[in-house]
């Protein structure tokens, strides 16, 4: 029997990683997975070993040689700047990609596959932007903020590291605008406005991805032995007004076409609304990419197109506010190890159904007799002795 392949997961705190590793949990081909991050897993998982640590740590190039981690997908790539700081991104973006690539490198890697999820935010938004962007176009302009320049970065890093190991099949997904009941992105947060703010005389083309399509493709990737960069997004393409309209909502097109992405820091700052700054270009020019290369030699094809993506979201949320949200999942890490530390023990009674002469020549333990209590019997005055055992106390209500 071969052995089954074994897949080392980053960004398991975050949607990305969470839900490749419950995907992974049910394919039988997987032997293990190993989830790292920072923080805990942000989806309960059933059979994925979580390592907490910091993909900027060195403890990740021993990691993935003492458990022969043979493919590795690097889900924890932060693509929505509003998730964290700007040093936090850049330090894990950049620092962390370079730390994980180095891990793989060597001659005594057991490394085999790479997949690293990446963003056609690398593409940018600009006026004189082609019609549909292909895997070899690069932008005419320079990036213009840090986060783009991060991601231009990294995706230099995962070159240089495919050119130096033809042994290793290296994989980059460049995914488009994702939208889903539990993915949080600068769309959904938007669409879940009752009025869509937009910019004044632009109705930008824009491509979705269902959330279910993004982590299948993330999946498909990392079962095969593909070499290259792929976009990957739903099939066709909708204009924004068309997209605010399937969703039954107000186009308010209040955001100035110049000085827009200063307008948006202002209503950030003021809590109104929670966009980087870098989206009113994209709602200004929007982004289309070419997948034709995803369907051809990945052998990828998402099973709902742009528009069925916007209904299915839009069906999903107004299901959503008819029932109560759900309590958010909290990984309980001290549960966990205790729970691995019970496992990891073998009762005594099954210790002497594995081996019975272990049973008759361990020797037997003389049982500790218990020693009687006398509880004093309260006064007649009802006052209580000190000391005097209390009874159950009358439940106040749930605690803080």
């Amino acid at each position: 029997m071969s052995q089954g392949r074994r897949i080392l997961v980053t960004g398991v705190s975050r949607f990305w990683g969470a839900e490749l590793a419950r995907r992974l949990e049910a394919d039988p081909d997987v032997e293990q997975i190993v989830a790292i991050d920072s923080e805990g897993p942000g989806r309960p998982l059933a059979r994925t070993d979580y390592v907490r640590a910091d993909i900027r740590h060195s403890l990740v190039g021993k990691l993935v040689r003492g458990l022969g981690i043979d493919t590795v997908v690097h889900a924890g790539l932060i693509v929505d700047p509003q998730q964290a700081g700007a040093r936090t991104v850049h330090e894990t973006n950049v620092i962390g990609t370079m730390n994980l690539l180095a891990a793989c490198s060597g001659p005594d890697s057991p490394v085999r596959r790479v997949v690293v999820k990446s963003s056609t935010a690398v593409y940018g938004s600009e006026p004189d932007d082609p019609s549909f962007w292909t895997e070899e176009m690069s932008r005419r302009s320079p990036a213009r903020n840090g986060f783009t320049r991060d991601l231009d970065e990294v995706e230099s890093y995962v070159r240089e590291f495919d050119d130096r190991h033809p042994g290793i099949a290296v994989t980059t997904l460049r995914f488009g605008n994702v939208l889903g009941e539990v993915h949080d992105s600068p769309f959904a947060r938007l669409f879940d406005l009752p009025a869509i703010p937009t910019v004044f005389g632009f109705d930008p083309r824009v491509q979705f991805l269902d959330e279910v399509d993004a982590v299948a493709a993330l999946h498909h990737a990392a079962r095969g032995q593909y070499q290259g960069t792929y976009n990957v997004a739903g099939p066709g393409v909708v204009v924004l007004s068309q997209a605010i309209a399937l969703l039954g909502k107000i186009n308010a097109p209040v955001i100035p076409f110049v000085g827009g992405a200063v307008a948006m820091r202002m209503l950030d700052r003021l809590g109104l609304v929670d966009f980087p700054a870098e989206f009113v270009r994209l709602l200004q020019y929007g982004r289309v990419v070419d997948t034709s290369r995803l369907h051809k030699e990945l052998g990828f094809v998402p099973t709902r197109s742009t528009i069925e993506t916007v209904l299915e979201y839009g069906r999903r949320r107004r299901v959503r506010g008819l029932v109560d949200d759900a309590t958010p999942y909290r990984y309980e890490h001290e549960l966990e190890d205790f729970l691995r530390s019970r496992g990891r023990r073998q009762p005594d009674h099954d210790r002497a159904a594995a081996d019975p002469s272990a049973a008759r020549s361990a020797p037997r333990r003389r049982r500790r007799a218990t020693p009687r209590v006398t509880v004093p019997a309260a006064p007649a005055s009802g006052v209580r002795r000190r000391g005097a055992a209390r009874g159950p106390e009358r439940d106040r209500g749930p605690h803080p």
